[in-house]
């Protein structure tokens, strides 16, 4: 069952349209807020209780209802339940149409249009610049942003159907700064995103480096296994980046191709093709697994 929910589901995410306005959760900053008051009320404060009392609410409902269609209509309403939640917890942007509007911006040479589509890409880091570092960069941030939006919610949603996909959401959601959201709760759920991302960042960086240069990339893998508890999240995001970086030779790229708009849309669209190359490995690990019995 989750091969197929995953295989429909990405299908429709790259077929019906932009769905970025339902992946914003508009409610969760006020129920957040809501929670909060009510843990203060009781003289609660600490940011990891709040945190766990906001994230319990949702998943146990959500638990609920993957109880009560379990199994129903030969398990059609399993799949739709869990295309559903998929859809919603993937992105929440579309990583692939943002690499598309770059590269376009790039062949029109359009430099404020795509230092545009690159901030989109970056988040909060600093765009640079120029045009050899932004588009190390954007690289760069492809590979460990295809984790966070793709590759962890799919690994979780195989290990823990819908309710796997969800809790990752909701912390990664959590993590970022919201309406009156406390620093404790917004640490709190950066741990346990940092913590979900540690077995899939290392298993699509062996992708990276099975669908790439092996040698360099799997040289990143060993050097970051088995990582620290402290910087965990730092070392996750940069065991992605520079496997996937590694796997691409890009510090073999030669300088006459970074004065190219062509070679430098040509190297974004190789890292967007290694991805989706990593993405097919994935599909057909489960497929085995699932053949095997192993997975739903």
């Amino acid at each position: 069952m989750s091969l197929i929910t995953i295989l429909i589901a990405l299908f429709l995410e790259r077929f019906a349209g932009t769905l970025d306005d339902l992946r914003q959760f508009r409610w969760l900053d006020g129920y957040a807020n809501w929670i909060r008051e009510r843990m203060e009320s009781l003289g609660i404060s600490d940011g990891t209780a709040v945190f766990v009392a906001t994230l319990l609410p949702p998943v146990l409902l959500l638990a609920i209802v993957a109880l009560l269609v379990h199994g129903a209509v030969l398990g059609l309403l399993d799949i739709v339940l869990g295309v559903i939640i998929l859809l919603l917890c993937l992105g929440p942007k579309d990583l692939n149409d943002q690499v598309e509007a770059y590269v376009e911006a790039g062949a029109m040479k359009d430099e404020e249009r795509q230092k545009r589509h690159a901030r989109d890409l970056l988040g909060q880091q600093e765009v640079p610049e120029d045009l050899r570092e932004r588009t190390l960069s954007v690289v760069q941030a492809m590979f460990s942003e295809a984790n966070s939006r793709l590759f962890a919610v799919l690994f979780w949603f195989a290990i823990l159907g819908p309710l796997g996909a969800f809790i990752y959401r909701l912390g990664s959601l959590l993590k970022s700064p919201g309406e009156e959201r406390p620093e404790g709760v917004m640490a709190a759920a950066a741990r346990l995103q940092a913590l979900m991302d540690w077995i899939p960042a290392r298993l699509f960086a062996l992708g990276y480096a099975l669908v790439g240069s092996f040698d360099t990339a799997f040289a990143v893998l060993t050097r970051f296994l088995p990582g620290s508890w402290a910087n965990m999240a730092e070392e996750n995001t940069s065991l992605l980046r520079e496997a996937g970086s590694g796997s691409l030779h890009l510090d073999h790229v030669r300088g006459e191709h970074w004065e190219d708009p062509n070679e430098i849309n040509a190297l974004v669209e190789r890292a967007n093709h290694l991805i989706m190359r990593t993405l097919v490995v994935f599909l057909a690990v489960l497929a085995l697994m699932t053949l095997a019995g192993w997975a739903g």
